[in-house]
């Protein structure tokens, strides 16, 4: 399990030492992410974009059949199959569970266990898994952040305001300054847990001295600067050139209020922490898959799979030969079409997208999204999954289904991680329970809000 002790180092060390913790881990990731393979795949990248279907489709099923032979050949559980023949149709549907509780039988033997990188995500289902890649794959997926980021106009390098999950202060610590600076990446990294009435004046004022060229991170978090600065008639003396919004819903008028506010169109980014599925906005609003990056085809309410249509998500990595997951059942429930794109990009396009639920929970001051939420529950090994409750103002209620080996420091160590979203004012009640049930439409939901404001 994950340890608290660097970032309560971090937590206790004044402001300038933590601006230096922040740009050290910056650079560090800048070199991890930038080198590499990410130059030979960026220019690949930059090449098909516009290419047609029919010269894209010799590429798709020339890294789908890579990835299936890799993974009959050196995957415990795909050789366990026995499948024979090399066709995606001979493999079954792989569920997020069966990956959860043996995730070691998804990783490719022809890669030593000491050079991997393990990623831990609870997703918006709540139920823990660790994702092994290396930093090949890295560079590979930050090629993909590298096409979209050109795509509309911001080059790595440029200035960007970020407003994610992660803690740059205590929550309780009510004092600005909310940011902390990445010296290496020009980035300016916000708090999205002290964005209350009071503060916003702070955060306005920063990033009209900061003037990022790219705004990034939570909808939800972006939008309360919106309605901040719609509401009070602020002006901004930067004009971005588009926000970057990823993890969850948002409604047209919640768009319209971003685009409105700070002068520049959204961007929505659509993928995953298990390196299957990557899809992005272009300048006319279609949420385009990178096909190069996995195979994302639907089964429908009749039980088939379809390369188009509506129903759920099942996903195939093109790119994570370390821990190749293949028709996996990401979660999500969407729509799926190949609808002619102005742009001129020729490939499938995400109509809908039903499954990512933008629920929060809301504090005295704070709206917390599902996002950040799920934070608590990625390092519990021993939980099947999670879910998140609020009926009234003042308390939660968390049910835990867990494993036999769940343990009270477990539960003190996802207690810990939510007091410092929620507020130490915030009951939270805990139960243990056998399992969770799905929703209405099938789909399992972490953060359920029964309590409006």
């Amino acid at each position: 399990m994950k340890s608290h002790l660097p970032e309560k180092l971090y937590l206790a060390s004044p402001v300038w030492l933590q601006n230096c913790l922040v740009s050290l881990y910056g650079y560090l990731e800048h070199n991890n992410r930038y080198k590499g393979v990410y130059h030979t795949l960026s220019e690949e990248l930059f090449g098909n974009e516009f290419k047609t279907k029919n010269q894209l489709d010799p590429i798709i099923n020339e890294r789908l059949n890579k990835i299936l032979e890799h993974a009959l050949s050196s995957v415990p559980y795909y050789q366990s199959l026995g499948i024979k023949e090399t066709k995606i149709d001979n493999f079954p549907i792989l569920d997020r569970q069966r990956v959860a509780n043996s995730s070691e039988k998804f990783i490719s033997k022809k890669y030593s266990n000491d050079k991997l990188l393990n990623i831990y995500t609870g997703g918006s289902t709540g139920t823990p898994l660790k994702v092994s890649l290396n930093r090949d794959i890295r560079q590979k997926t930050y090629a993909f952040w590298n096409r979209f980021y050109k795509s509309i106009g911001f080059n790595i390098g440029d200035k960007k305001a970020t407003f994610v999950g992660r803690k740059v202060q205590e929550p309780d610590n009510n004092k600005p300054p909310f940011w902390r600076y990445n010296l290496k990446d020009r980035q300016l990294i916000f708090s999205s847990f002290h964005m209350t009435e009071e503060n916003l004046s702070d955060y306005i004022q920063k990033l009209n001295t900061f003037k990022p060229a790219l705004i990034e991170g939570y909808p939800l978090s972006v939008h309360r600067l919106a309605e901040y600065i719609l509401s009070n008639k602020i002006k901004l003396t930067f004009t971005p050139v588009g926000i970057s919004t990823s993890s969850e819903n948002f409604s047209d008028a919640e768009r319209n209020a971003m685009e409105e506010a700070f002068n520049c169109k959204v961007f929505d980014q659509y993928g995953s922490a298990e390196s299957v599925v990557f899809a992005s906005e272009c300048a006319f609003g279609k949420k385009h898959i990178s096909v190069e990056y996995g195979l994302l085809e639907i089964l429908n309410e009749n039980g088939k799979i379809t390369p188009t249509g509506e129903g759920e998500f099942i996903v195939t990595t093109l790119l994570n030969d370390v821990m190749p997951l293949i028709r996996y059942r990401i979660g999500d429930l969407g729509k799926v079409s190949n609808e002619p794109c102005p742009c001129g990009r020729h490939t499938p396009i995400i109509e809908q997208l039903y499954g990512k639920v933008g629920a929060v929970i809301v504090t005295k001051e704070k709206r917390v999204p599902t996002a950040a939420i799920s934070i608590a529950f990625e390092y519990l090994k021993n939980i099947k999954n999670a879910q998140i409750i609020q009926n009234a103002p003042d308390k939660v209620v968390v049910n835990l289904a867990t494993k036999p080996g769940f343990n009270q420091d477990e539960e003190n160590f996802m207690l810990w991680e939510l007091k410092k979203m929620l507020s130490d004012d915030m009951e939270i009640e805990v139960n243990h329970v056998n399992s969770i049930p799905s929703g209405k439409n099938g789909k399992y939901q972490m953060v359920i809000q029964n309590y409006y404001t």
